[in-house]
């Protein structure tokens, strides 16, 4: 396998393994090969911070009897009442079903993949479908790959992770959200697409959440296109 080859196979398998951790399935081997993905991942980590994430994370999962996984999971993403967002829209614009979802369609039509709704219950902007997703393009949809982690994971995915790693029910999850970042920050500099800047939603003057993301989104845009504002 040459070197090209090895890169795309360990980014294929964080983004399978996240696959794993965050799509919604009642299968009941939902998490099989999971513990073999793991020890993969500590075999070539990429940092200190990873390595100690899968020890924390394989110290509490047993694959033959996931259920406190299961649990966490329901706790976190389903049970009233202050479920964690997962879909992406939500992130961009402080709705679901937004334009990360019509632009993950789009990029999906480029292709000849498509959601299997008896595997992915929930919408195309799903953070485990589109980790699914960006398994898939891997080595096969170039374009598609660089076009789904520019455009969509990479400027939604920090306030995902920053909820998912404070969620009061996140055990398990917190060392995945650790995982998740690190394998973020690495992502970033192979895509060459840098940290978006942050915005602050609390600076909403009274605004609903969307008009202050939308708001803040414009004078950014308008910042850059007058000059006067780092790339």
């Amino acid at each position: 396998m040459s070197t090209k080859e090895e890169f795309a196979a360990g980014r294929k398998l964080y983004y399978a393994t996240f696959s794993k951790f965050f799509v919604f399935s009642e299968d009941e081997k939902r998490f099989d090969g999971l513990s073999k993905m793991l020890d993969l991942i500590k075999e070539y980590s990429l940092n200190d911070e990873v390595s100690q994430a899968v020890t924390n994370i394989k110290s509490k999962f047993n694959e033959k009897n996931p259920e406190n996984l299961i649990t966490e999971f329901d706790d976190i993403f389903h049970t009233p009442p202050s479920p964690l967002r997962n879909s992406l829209s939500f992130y961009d614009e402080g709705y679901e079903v937004g334009h990360a979802c019509a632009n993950v369609r789009k990029i999906l039509a480029k292709t000849n993949i498509r959601r299997d709704e008896s595997k992915f219950k929930e919408n195309e902007d799903n953070v485990g479908f589109v980790f699914t997703l960006m398994n898939e393009f891997i080595g096969k949809f170039d374009e598609c790959e660089e076009e789904l982690f520019k455009n969509i994971i990479n400027p939604n995915i920090d306030e995902f992770i920053e909820n998912l790693y404070e969620h009061k029910n996140s055990e398990i999850y917190k060392d995945v959200a650790v995982l998740l970042n690190e394998f973020i920050a690495f992502e970033r500099v192979a895509l060459n697409s840098p940290k978006p800047v942050k915005i602050d939603h609390k600076k909403s003057d009274g605004l609903s959440r969307s008009e202050s993301i939308r708001r803040e989104k414009n004078r950014i845009r308008k910042l850059r296109t007058e000059g006067t504002y780092a790339k």
